[in-house]
């Protein structure tokens, strides 16, 4: 399988994607605010059809859709305080309408396809370079801002009176959100891509003691999940994203088996 460059390419940017969104993941899921993934993969969609119908790239069109459309989803975010989860239906509906309306237009395409449910013969020399700058970035930024952060995610009011822009934070927070599930697009697909920032987090919530925890366990969960679901890609010929979903959906159904069997209570056979 690794003997050839096209694999290469995969395992490598598999594995710095599942890094980005299992601990990116983490803090929206605590937040709340998992179903991001879900609303924003809908808008990169619509980046990569205008890209298409436009002709230029996809992957940038993806970029440039979901970082404009996080920044609509912050405006709307102000103007429903008390009911956040209306401003990523709204996004979400606003992007599947346009999306609807860019289908209509481009008829069908088999580069969108693989836009939709990853490809693993897409990727490029190109893609990986940039996901890994990005993945950089967002390492750095989820590291050094890891106490902020967790501040922000478990009491937002104390966080704002000791002197922490929460606003801000949220407004990285998303952008990086966005970006990286722009740049994801060719690993899972778009319809997809919330799975790797919900499924690993949602797993090791059910075991993880404390937040450190937490992120080792599910950087690892979305790992072995990856590269399982681009092998069976390989071997299977079937898309990665579906695949990577299978193997989330059999880890958490063996860890919800085993620790039933490990609480059934022993029968005292006296």
């Amino acid at each position: 399988m690794l003997q050839y460059e096209f694999m290469q390419r995969a395992l490598i940017v598999g594995i710095l994607v599942s890094t980005m969104t299992s601990l990116i993941g983490n803090f929206l899921v605590l937040k709340r605010f998992s179903q991001i993934g879900d609303s924003l993969s809908h808008t990169a969609i619509v980046g990569v059809a205008a890209a298409l119908l436009l002709n230029f790239s996809p992957t940038i069109g993806a970029v440039l859709a979901t970082v404009v459309f996080s920044l609509l989803l912050e405006y709307f975010k102000t103007r429903f305080k008390r009911f956040e989860e209306v401003s990523l239906a709204l996004v979400s509906i606003t992007a599947l309408g346009i999306a609807a309306v860019l289908f209509g237009v481009l008829k069908s395409s088999a580069n969108l396809m693989s836009y939709l449910f990853g490809s693993i013969v897409t990727i490029g020399n190109e893609d990986v370079w940039i996901i890994l700058a990005i993945s950089i970035v967002t390492v750095v930024f989820l590291t050094g801002f890891k106490n902020q952060l967790l501040y922000t995610t478990f009491d937002e009011m104390s966080a704002k009176v000791s002197g922490i822009n929460t606003r801000l934070l949220d407004f990285i927070l998303n952008i990086l959100s966005a970006t990286i599930i722009a740049v994801s697009l060719k690993i899972v697909g778009g319809l997809l891509i919330s799975s790797l920032i919900v499924f690993p987090t949602a797993i090791a919530m059910r075991f993880s003691k404390n937040f450190k925890m937490l992120q080792i366990s599910s950087l690892l969960i979305s790992l072995i999940s990856i590269t399982s679901g681009l092998s069976l890609s390989y071997y299977v010929d079937v898309p990665p994203g579906g695949a990577t979903v299978l193997v989330f959906v059999v880890i958490f159904l063996l860890y919800e088996t085993i620790s039933k069997v490990s609480r059934k209570p022993k029968v005292n056979p006296k």
